[in-house]
Formats: C-alpha cells, sequence, structure tokens
C-alpha cells in the first residue's frame, strides 16, 4: 500500500530519476567524501534530474527533494509521516546518539510537548535580555584583539559564541572545558557518517565506540552543571539550564534529568557552532567585497556612534541582518538534513521506496537559479526590503522550516547581529595572502583549517 500525495493518483506516479553509479555500490564513493556532504554533486544533480533525484548507497536509496512545494509538502503538510530518525532501528544514529529524544531529535509525537515546553524561554521577549550579555562578549574579544596583525577569526568566532552560550545556556564559563568543543565536531562528524554511510551494525563497532565516549563528555559537563544548580540552592537565575530545571509538565510534575540534559545540549550544540561558522563566513565574503563592507560600516557607525548595540538598536541595522541572511543563503547553517520513510510513499508525482531517506538541501535550494538572481554571487540585496518578500517560501530555509523550524532561530539572528556591529565598527578584516579557502561541511559548514584574517583597527 502507498501512501498518496492529494495531488497524485497511484496509476499516475513515477520513479524518480537516478543518478548513474557504480555496480554494487551506486553513489556510495560520492557520498563518503573527506570534507563532508558533497554538495557540488547534490546540486548538479538537482540541476541535471530535476525536483526529487535517487541516489543508491549500496541498498541504501537517498532521495534529494529541491523543489519548494515539495518541501513544503514535506516539512508542514505531512510532517507526521516523515520522521527525524531511521524507522525501526533499535538503536539511536546521527544526532539521536548525543541528543537522546530531545526537541531536535525526538519524533513527532514525543517532539510536540517539549516544544510547547520550551517555545517559550526562546521568545524575542525572553532573549532580548540577552543582547546585552552578547555585547559584552563581542567588546571582550575585540578587547582582546588590540594591535594584532593577523587572528584565526574562525577560532575568535568560535570562542566568543562560546562564552555567550555558556553564561546564557549555563549562567558559567565553559571555557575551562577544552573537551566540550571537541565532542561537538566529534559528535557532528559521527551524526554525517551515520546519513552517509548506513553501514550495518557489525560494521560500525568503532564509530559507536566513538559516540559513546562523545555523548559521556557532553553528558557529563551537563550533570555536573546541574548539580552545581541544586547545591546552590533557589537562586533566582536566567540561564536556560535553571529555567529548564525549573520547568514542569503538562500535569505539573518536574521534568526528569534526561529531559533537561537532552534539551540544553541541543540548544548548546544548535547555538554554538552555527553562529560562529555564519559569521566566520560573512568576514570572508565582506573581504570580498569591499564596497559591501563600506556600506555596512557606514550603517553602523551612523546608528552606534561607537558605543555598543543594544536590543533597540537592530531593526536600525537592516544592512547588517541583510550580510547575514545572505551568507546563510550562500553558505547555510545547516547544508542539509534527512527526514526518514518506513512505507512506500509517495511525494508529488514520485513514488518512493520503504525504508529509505530524504534529504532537504537548504544549500541546493539557496542555489538555484529558478529562485535567486546570480545564485553564485554574494548580494545582500536579496533581502532588501523590496526583494526579500519576492522569495519564494521554502526556497530559503537557513533555519529549516514547518513546524519544526529551529527554535533558536531569534536567538542565533540577534547574536550574529549584535557581534557583527560591534566588530565591523571597530575593525577591518582581510583574508591573509596565502589562505586557500575551501569549506568543511559535516553538519555545519566552516572553512577548513580556519580563516586567518588580517585585521586594521577603525578607531576606539
Amino acid at each position: 500500500m502507498i501512501t498518496k500525495t492529494a495531488n497524485a493518483s497511484e496509476s499516475k506516479l513515477r520513479q524518480p530519476p537516478t543518478a548513474p553509479g557504480l555496480p554494487l555500490i551506486g553513489n556510495a564513493i560520492r557520498f563518503m567524501t573527506s570534507k563532508g556532504l558533497p554538495l557540488e554533486f547534490m546540486n548538479e544533480a538537482a540541476a541535471r534530474y530535476g525536483d526529487i533525484v535517487r541516489f543508491k548507497v549500496g541498498n541504501q536509496s537517498i532521495y534529494l527533494v529541491s523543489a519548494p512545494d515539495l518541501v513544503h509538502e514535506i516539512l508542514v503538510k505531512r510532517v507526521n509521516e516523515f520522521h527525524k530518525a531511521p524507522i525501526g532501528l533499535e538503536t539511536s544514529k546521527g544526532l539521536g546518539r548525543f541528543l537522546g529524544t530531545g526537541i531536535l531529535t525526538a519524533d513527532h509525537e514525543e517532539w510536540r510537548p517539549q516544544r510547547k515546553l520550551i517555545q517559550p524561554l526562546m521568545h524575542t521577549q525572553h532573549i532580548a535580555s540577552y543582547a546585552d550579555t552578547m555585547a559584552h562578549f563581542g567588546q571582550k574579544l575585540v578587547d582582546l584583539w588590540g594591535d594584532s596583525a593577523v587572528r584565526d577569526i574562525h577560532a575568535d568566532m568560535m570562542q566568543v559564541t562560546m562564552w555567550i552560550i555558556a553564561e546564557t545556556m549555563f549562567g558559567a564559563d565553559v571555557t575551562h572545558t577544552p573537551a566540550l568543543a571537541a565532542a561537538d565536531h566529534d559528535a557532528q562528524a559521527i551524526t554525517v557518517a551515520d546519513v552517509q554511510s548506513p553501514l550495518p551494525g557489525f560494521m560500525t563497532h568503532g564509530r559507536d565506540r566513538q559516540a559513546v565516549e562523545v555523548k559521556k563528555v557532553l553528558t557529563d559537563v551537563v550533570q555536573r552543571f546541574m548539580d552545581e544548580r541544586r547545591a546552590q540552592g533557589n537562586q533566582d537565575r536566567s540561564d536556560l539550564l535553571s529555567l529548564l530545571m525549573e520547568t514542569r509538565d503538562e500535569d505539573g510534575n518536574p521534568v526528569s534529568d534526561e529531559y533537561v540534559r537532552n534539551n540544553i545540549l541541543t540548544l548548546f550544540l544548535a547555538g554554538h557552532e552555527t553562529t560562529a561558522n555564519t559569521l566566520t563566513w560573512v568576514f570572508r565574503y565582506l573581504d570580498q567585497n569591499p564596497d559591501m563592507l563600506a556600506k555596512l560600516q557606514q550603517e553602523v557607525d551612523g546608528v552606534l556612534a561607537g558605543r555598543l548595540p543594544t536590543f533597540s538598536d537592530l531593526p536600525s541595522l537592516p544592512y547588517t541582518l541583510m550580510v547575514i541572511k545572505e551568507t546563510m543563503r550562500i553558505e547555510p547553517t545547516v547544508a542539509t538534513f534527512p527526514r526518514f520513510i518506513g512505507v512506500d510513499t509517495a511525494v508529488g508525482d514520485y513514488r518512493l521506496e520503504a525504508n529509505s531517506v530524504i534529504f532537504i538541501s537548504p544549500y541546493v535550494l539557496h542555489h538555484d537559479p529558478r529562485f535567486w538572481s546570480q545564485p553564485e554571487k554574494f548580494d545582500p540585496e536579496h533581502f532588501s526590503a523590496e526583494n526579500e518578500p519576492n522569495i519564494p517560501k521554502y526556497a530559503y530555509l537557513p533555519f529549516g522550516g514547518g513546524p519544526r523550524v529551529c527554535i533558536g532561530n531569534h536567538f542565533a539572528l540577534m547574536e550574529a547581529q549584535i557581534l557583527l556591529a560591534v566588530i565591523v565598527s571597530r575593525y577591518s578584516l582581510h583574508l591573509a595572502a596565502d589562505k586557500v579557502v575551501e569549506p568543511v561541511r559535516l553538519i555545519t559548514s566552516s572553512p577548513e583549517g580556519g580563516l586567518p584574517m588580517r585585521l586594521e583597527r577603525r578607531h576606539s
């Protein structure tokens, strides 16, 4: 029995075109790249074969869906039918290894009550209180720069977003826990490997052992902070860990420690490296486009006149936000995300087979010339007040879409806008001459080997 869409009868269904591959292994070699997801390959396949294209990785079918209306069908109209995790596995794979059934990884029935409880904590009215913290740590970073000649901007963005996430999530300093950042990176690599290389269990023992070790590092850090909160007693704290620990379920009972750990780790992993990577790419593109940098600095100087930005300044910094949005178009926060199907089904007019994976790729959608003029060109005017309303819905997905859109999207945009304003008001950044910039695309995208840039102080 095939689950049919509203606009396709079973007799009219057709098989999606299949990208040619090698006997037995199909497209496995193209998917098992050393630098993460094979986005150029996927982009070329979408341009050549259309809105849905099928890849084979061994016996596994992977479907790339790259039409906004079909993405809307999957993420909104039929959200309950397309699952966040593989169907029928006894053990979790992907991010579920590390985040359990938290708000990011839980399937729909478990997700719904979590979203209801956590959503108020991420409302704009609540996170607005974090704006001054973000500006403070932006100032702390540029104070450290001083007259430095060259800095690894990716490392610095990771540092400043770590300061911010530690303060807002934990109300504490986690910089003395370097294993945390390493565990974050390892979790991404394992997650990508799980999706790209869906090997049978007897072939993934090494990956499984590493995943257990990574999860222990992550959960031990959060548990330590939870224990400290309890030891400190009843205090008026505004960090998200404290607020989560005080949360009650719909019956008025305290949520479990596991619930708190899963969800604070979700917010930590989703809210740290993602913004750091986006800002890193911002500085790369601004260096390539000095006229845009000059326009950005003119806006920031005119609004701030040398002071730190506040939450109330953000509406007066539209070009700053346009630069960030365009960066997330060129290098999306998450380039590709999966959905899983357990039974034969159909999307649009295409028949999809059971136990397969659907890839929705913001990267592919964001580079599609059907929806973007000169899609390979960095152009913040895509997001001007005149142009942004004309972007087709679900052609731009920097935070996903539908009811499961990223819960931290407002936090991330506010953080990026504030940090960018602080930095460009004080410095111009230029790529070190001998650096070749190549992206490594795991769950998020970062420049291989960091991004060394030469600093030019503007004014104190």
